[in-house]
């Protein structure tokens, strides 16, 4: 097996903490494939819902350090950090600043998601209230909100007010007639995605997956952009530098 080091920055793998990983058994198998996809580093998003019943950071702490010792059991190179996935509301700011949310592995960078109804000016004013905040948003799974599908130039307004773009890497399998999947290939081409990520919830239809979805596009796309979505990138979520 040819390990790439990815670093998957949108999973839900923590065992019992919300509808990703049931338990611990499940977690263990998902980072097996994970490995066999050629990921050595996650960061552990389980969803955040401002007030909500969320799962304590204390808690989740303890996963993490649980998870990554099984994870170590398979590679000693094998790394989790921790993060939320935020369900987007103006009381999330405050929940971050006092740390009841988390941002991905201690960095400046939250993982932000909506409804996918959600209207374009209300993702707009999320982000530059994010930004204001002093983080540095990224959309999750940005392909899922009907508001963005087809328009380019709204996508560009949303990187020109600081959000960074993250794509679920399954979104890009698919047929050449499948409509969706081509205009996702044609975003990440025209370097309007920054990240991609598994968003994996289970050992079923939701599996961790990276090096199984990336062979069409390496024929289509240029390289060293690629290498800046797949490395450089989520590296400096890591180092909490900027993008």
């Amino acid at each position: 097996m040819r390990i790439h080091n990815y670093i998957d920055i949108h999973t839900h793998i923590l065992p019992g903490v919300d509808d990703g990983a049931k338990n611990m058994e499940e977690t263990i198998a998902m980072l097996k494939m994970a490995y066999e996809e050629g990921i050595l580093t996650i960061i552990a998003t389980p969803h955040y819902t401002f007030g909500k019943d969320n799962v304590k950071v204390e808690e989740l702490q303890e996963k993490r350090k649980q998870v990554e010792a099984e994870a170590k059991k398979i590679d000693k190179d094998f790394v989790i950090y921790l993060g939320n996935e935020l369900l987007y509301s103006d009381g999330i700011i405050n929940d971050l600043k006092t740390g009841k949310a988390l941002t991905l592995a201690d960095s400046r960078y939250v993982l932000v998601e909506f409804i996918p109804s959600a209207p374009y000016e209300k993702i707009r004013l999320a982000i530059h209230k994010l930004v204001l905040a002093g983080y540095a948003p990224i959309i999750a799974h940005m392909e899922r909100y009907r508001c963005l599908y087809r328009k380019e130039e709204l996508i560009e307004e949303l990187i020109e007010l600081g959000a960074y773009i993250q794509m679920n890497i399954g979104s890009l399998k698919g047929g050449f007639f499948n409509q969706e999947v081509s205009n996702n290939k044609k975003l990440v081409g025209l370097g309007l995605v920054h990240f991609f990520g598994s968003d994996c919830h289970n050992t079923g239809q939701r599996i961790p997956r990276m090096e199984s979805c990336l062979e069409n596009l390496r024929k289509k796309t240029d390289h060293e952009l690629l290498d800046q979505i797949l490395f450089h990138n989520p590296r400096k979520i890591i180092e909490n530098k900027y993008v």
